[in-house]
């Protein structure tokens, strides 16, 4: 994939997006891009060993937002906040709207 978010790590994104299409692939209709961000730390400090890799959590909102981009079945896959805060689902509407 070209056009990796800036600042992520190249390997990072492989991963994250490996790992999103995996879970796509098992059913799932959406799921937390910080569950899958955590895993991948898991993955690099524990199973690889390497203590010193840092996984900064702002990488999640781009990271979401480049699978989504780049493989137009996820679309939906991740929730998006806006900039603004609020947060949205795939039909436009914030959540709030969804309880009211």
């Amino acid at each position: 994939m070209s056009d990796y978010p800036a600042g992520v790590p190249v390997n990072v994104c492989a991963l994250f997006e490996k790992l999103a299409l995996q879970l796509r692939l098992a059913g799932f209709e959406h799921y937390s891009a910080r569950a899958i961000q955590h895993r991948i730390r898991w993955h690099f400090t524990i199973d690889k060993g390497d203590r010193d890799f840092k996984c900064n959590d702002h990488w999640t909102p781009p990271l979401s937002r480049w699978v989504m981009k780049n493989h137009p079945h996820m679309d939906g896959f991740f929730r998006i906040r806006r900039l603004r805060g609020n947060v949205i689902n795939n039909t436009g509407n914030t959540w709030l709207e969804d309880y009211e």
